[in-house]
């Protein structure tokens, strides 16, 4: 096949490729990490409303839960955060979404805090400040 003939189907393989992202997707996903904490601790974080709003923070949620698994070797217990959205988005994003959730409920379950970029300064100069 010459590059002439191939360029249109390399363009059509492309616009599939656009279109598979843009398409909505499922409304519902789930992800896993293993936490290492008690299963009764992992349990109470979730179940605090205000715990729960700020791990669920930002993502358009109908209904949200979580399954606690057996105890995975040294890494901690398995943990499924199960998430169903307002409605569909593109692509594989509900799955993004879930995992970015269970990623907030590890950090708290292990840290104590949910990490967000609140209070972080630049520590740049000002753009029409002198330097001392």
């Amino acid at each position: 096949m010459s590059p002439e003939a191939s360029a249109p189907r390399r363009i059509a393989d492309k616009a599939q490729d656009v279109i598979t992202k843009v398409l909505p997707g499922d409304a519902e996903g789930r992800r896993s990490l293993p936490i290492r904490s008690e299963p009764q601790d992992i349990q109470a974080r979730w179940d605090e409303p205000e715990l729960r709003a700020a791990i669920l923070e930002g993502i358009p949620v109908r209904d949200a839960s979580i399954e606690i698994g057996g105890e995975d070797l040294d890494w901690g217990r398995t943990v499924t955060l199960h998430v169903e959205l307002t409605g569909p988005v593109a692509g594989m994003a509900t799955q993004a979404l879930a995992g970015k959730a269970v990623r907030r409920l590890k950090a708290l379950c292990e840290t104590g805090e949910i990490p967000n970029t609140d209070f972080n300064p630049s520590a740049r100069a000002d753009s029409g400040e002198r330097s001392s």
